[in-house]
């Protein structure tokens, strides 16, 4: 690879991955500091605020399916890894083929459905906070379209022969899962 090419990889994965990334750490520490503080009002003060618990909703929504599609891209997904390293080096590949066939399948899936939910929410709002609950939805979809690209990264980089194995990232959510 040419160091051109090589620093334009460089900046779509920057693009592509890290900043999901960092816009979910953001969205982690903002629900963090929001539920303390509505847990802290409710509490300490004895002051409800009526909005918390929708805002909670929505950002969790939001932590969770970016977080989920940063995890496909990560290959962080559950496998059972005992069995697959006892396999040959040519079914392991198959095999990770296969997974990332049904990974994209079900991401081309997932995203079309999310769509179709969020053209439906359009007319419904939050109670409170007086917003269309699509922009709770759109997680979903965003989400979706994010597990798509990831997806097809990965069966493109086991087609090339590039990867086989979560990355580092991935590795870490794995051991942590257990």
């Amino acid at each position: 690879m040419l160091p051109n090419e090589k620093s334009k990889v460089g900046l779509a994965w920057f693009v592509l991955v890290r900043i999901p990334e960092l816009i979910l750490a953001l969205l982690v520490a903002v629900l963090v500091v929001f539920l303390s503080l509505a847990v802290l009002g409710r509490y300490v003060f004895d002051v409800g605020l009526d909005w918390s618990d929708e805002l909670a909703r929505m950002l969790f929504v939001w932590v969770v399916f970016l977080g989920f599609a940063v995890a496909i891209r990560h290959r962080g997904n559950i496998g059972v890894e005992m069995l697959v390293d006892r396999l040959s080096r040519r079914n392991r590949h198959r095999l990770v083929l296969m997974q990332d066939i049904v990974i994209l399948a079900f991401s081309l899936f997932f995203t079309w459905e999310a769509e179709v939910t969020v053209r439906f929410s359009l007319m419904q709002r939050l109670p409170v906070l007086q917003i269309t609950i699509a922009w709770m939805y759109a997680a979903v979809l965003v989400g979706g379209v994010m597990m798509v690209g990831y997806a097809a990264a990965n069966l493109w980089d086991t087609l090339s022969g590039r990867t086989l194995r979560a990355d580092e990232q991935g590795q870490d959510a794995i051991h942590h899962s257990e």
